[in-house]
């Protein structure tokens, strides 16, 4: 039976207990994960197998042995769609993509030279011991600049009294000088006291008002009844949400243009086909430039075992998004040229971020953390009328690596406990893992799983059996074997995938 065809996913399950390089406190056999390959990974096993802590690289799926590893990875969710919350420094972010697509403007944000998204996305470590680190965003506090004020009105010069001048010498004890006299009848005449805003004249108006204005004579010259004017004003309580930050109005002429494209991880697709070249050699660039890698390990084979050759079968049916479920690159074109690439996994309910690449010349955006950002609202956009509560994925958090820590910037987001599989506000966890790298996030009391390993679905000879059936007919030895992968990938996704047995 050819695999491609059996509708649940096949994957073998690597029993290696060893230790290897973290990529994350640089020491050599410290960093220990259980590991699946995935022959096939259907869409709906690997939302069960994240909601597990697990996360993919390429056809590899790993998770982390929490309680041994260096480095303890909790997966990280964020956020629903519906609750994100812009913080300070993301809306910096936001307002300096929109003044540079505008009129070109280029803001550092740091005396060193180097942009934040630069110094951010620099410091990412390797994640997985096979592939470099999946999702990449930045959330670095931004430098503010200070504010000067203008003052409103002008003042009236006062002579300054002869005392003044023989008196400035006295000692600190000594009575302050007079008040000046008053002004006598010439000077007021000849001074101009503020009186606001000329009546007669109309109110100012904000250049966006203006150029809404002007745009709606353009509809309305054009013979289309204009209502962008006319849209429900927010109250002056209510902050601006993500959609309003991203749906800006540019100006009629501006600076840049920056098209997005989903497009779908298959050659069967002209899209991804047509601009297969650009991205590879983009993500050669990057490698290169930000993670510093040699040009030998940034050649055409390993940009598709990691980011183009995976297990996801894609889906398209009832209930999933026009474009449908399963792997996807999201590229970012600036007046026509691909300037980063987003790869993402669009399962049932969520988008989860595998890898950020980017154009290093273009740093100074803190592409890192746009990306996040217009990943949050494309799940908002992705959502629609869908009855599922959609949520935003983004990889592991490292909370014994500082360098890792941003994540706690989006909010709100949760961690998932190790031991009971619930997840918690990330604000709750904070306290505990300051305490200690790695500990139990949910406090309160779980029942424990009853996990049957007769009943896991398995495949031999090219048929799926269940586990029980296949020790009964062939005396199988690999009780431990399968009761540590049920163990580790819970009722739930087992119940989707088949486990290969080989002989």
């Amino acid at each position: 039976m050819d695999l491609n065809n059996i509708p649940f996913s096949v994957v073998e399950y690597l029993r290696d207990h060893s230790g290897y390089q973290c990529g994350y406190c640089k020491s050599p056999d410290t960093n220990y994960s259980h590991g699946m390959w995935a022959h096939r990974m259907n869409v709906l096993s690997y939302r069960h197998l994240i909601h597990r802590g697990w996360r993919r690289s390429g056809k590899y799926l790993y998770k982390p042995t929490m309680g041994k590893t260096c480095c303890p990875q909790y997966t990280i969710i964020r956020c629903d769609a519906e609750n994100f919350q812009l913080s300070k420094s993301q809306k910096k972010v936001l307002k300096r993509m929109h003044a540079f697509l505008s009129n070109g403007a280029k803001e550092k944000t740091s005396d060193t030279g180097k942009s934040e998204g630069e110094l951010c996305l620099s410091m990412e470590q390797v994640e997985c011991p096979f592939e470099p680190k999946g999702s990449i965003a930045n959330t670095s506090d931004i430098l503010m600049k200070d504010l000067t004020k203008a003052s409103s009105g002008s003042v009236e010069k006062k002579s300054t009294p002869p005392s003044s001048a023989q008196n400035s010498h006295k000692p600190s004890n000594s009575r302050p000088n007079p008040p000046p006299p008053v002004a006598n009848e010439q000077s007021k005449a000849g001074a101009t006291p503020g009186v606001g805003q000329d009546p007669s004249k109309p109110l100012c108006k904000k250049a966006k008002i203006l150029r809404m204005e002007r745009r709606a004579a353009k509809l309305k010259a054009s013979g289309v009844t204009p209502n962008i004017l006319t849209s429900p004003k927010k109250t002056s309580n209510e902050p601006k949400s993500l959609e309003d930050f991203i749906n800006s109005p540019l100006p009629e002429h501006p600076a840049h243009k920056l098209e997005f494209r989903l497009v779908p991880v298959s050659f069967k697709d002209t899209e991804f086909s047509k601009t297969f070249p650009e991205a590879f050699e983009l993500f050669r660039k990057y490698q290169m430039s930000v993670h510093k890698d040699p040009p030998e390990e940034c050649d055409e084979k390993s940009f598709k075992n990691f980011l183009v050759d995976g297990p996801l079968s894609p889906y398209k049916g009832a209930g999933s998004p026009p474009k449908g479920f399963g792997p996807f690159h999201y590229q970012y074109w600036l007046d026509g040229e691909l300037i980063a690439v987003g790869v993402l996994d669009i399962l049932p309910g969520c988008v989860s971020s595998v890898y950020f690449y980017y154009d290093p010349k273009y740093s100074f955006l803190s592409l890192g953390t746009y990306s996040s950002l217009r990943e949050i609202a494309l799940t908002q956009e992705l959502k629609g009328n869908s009855e599922l509560h959609w949520l935003y994925y983004m990889g592991f958090y490292i909370h014994s690596c500082p360098k890792m820590r941003y994540k706690k910037q989006y909010t709100p987001s949760y961690l998932l406990c190790p031991e009971t599989y619930r997840w918690v506000p990330i604000e709750e966890c904070l306290p505990k893992l300051d305490v200690s790298k790695y500990s139990r996030l949910y406090d309160s009391y779980v029942r424990k799983e009853v996990l049957d390993i007769n009943k896991v679905p398995c495949l031999y000879n090219s048929e799926k059996i269940f586990y029980g059936e296949l020790r009964f007919l062939t005396g199988s030895k690999e009780m431990d074997e399968v009761t540590e992968y049920l163990n580790f990938v819970g009722e739930e996704a087992a119940n989707t995938m088949l486990l290969a047995i080989i002989h």
